[in-house]
């Protein structure tokens, strides 16, 4: 089982067979030509930092199957209808699962509560009237993305009971993501093993967070936190106990 970085909260993770891509905001260096075929895309909510708006695309390339909440999926079978079946746009809310193959995905709580400043940036950038809310994390072969999240208590609680290996969180602390002590905290709490900080490089080369990784690995080192701390480098690989360059960069 490998995770590849693809930037922002844009990861490929690929298990038992499986091509699963969440939040496929696409943008260089990142070559979508010499990605692999995506089998399922999981969106956790409609902003445009999501990759909801490249949809059309890659269905026409990979033909895979989406999945997001429900309310988001009825935006799209209305917007894209006339691009991508109707049965191939799954909606799937807080505490469901689906398989696909062996694969059981399952939903659980974010909780992206966006200031009037960050509303507005979205706004900017959005071109679309995708629904944010509700936000979505997933739990799938022992890994947990969370979304677009702040900590919160709730969120824990959702997640702690789950089998976590390894936990992509967001850390850049602004615009409703966490910091990385919010971070660090979630995964202490659900006992993951590692964590990999997404959300937290700039969107458009405006919208700039708070937070880098290096302000969490100091953090764990300060905290002597048993939670391995994974920096990736826009498409570099994760594996399981060990790292690798993976060459999807142009």
């Amino acid at each position: 089982m490998t995770l590849t970085f693809l930037g922002h909260s844009a990861i490929h993770f690929e298990a038992h067979g499986l091509d699963i891509f969440v939040d496929p905001y696409l943008r260089d260096p990142v070559d979508l030509n010499r990605l692999p075929r995506g089998h399922v895309v999981l969106f956790s909510h409609g902003h445009f930092d999501t990759g909801v708006l490249l949809a059309p695309m890659l269905y026409e390339r990979w033909k895979c199957q989406f999945v997001g909440p429900k309310k988001l999926i009825n935006w799209m079978r209305r917007k894209f209808k006339k691009q991508i079946r109707a049965e191939d746009m799954i909606a799937i809310d807080h505490g469901q699962s689906l398989y696909f193959g062996d694969v059981k995905v399952t939903a659980v709580p974010a909780h992206h509560p966006l200031n009037r400043l960050g509303k507005t940036i979205m706004a900017l950038f959005a071109r679309s009237r995708a629904p944010a809310k509700p936000v979505n994390g997933y739990h799938f072969a022992g890994y947990y993305h969370a979304g677009a999240t702040i900590y919160s208590p709730a969120v824990a609680e959702a997640v702690k009971g789950l089998n976590i290996h390894t936990a992509c969180l967001p850390i850049g602390g602004k615009y409703a993501t966490a910091s990385p002590a919010e971070a660090l905290r979630l995964a202490e709490e659900i006992g993951a093993e590692r964590l990999v900080p997404m959300h937290w490089q700039p969107l458009m080369d405006q919208v700039f967070f708070r937070y880098q990784p290096s302000d969490l690995i100091r953090l764990a080192k300060t905290e002597n936190s048993k939670v391995s701390i994974c920096p990736l480098a826009i498409g570099e690989t994760l594996q399981l106990g060990a790292e690798a360059k993976d060459p999807l960069l142009t």
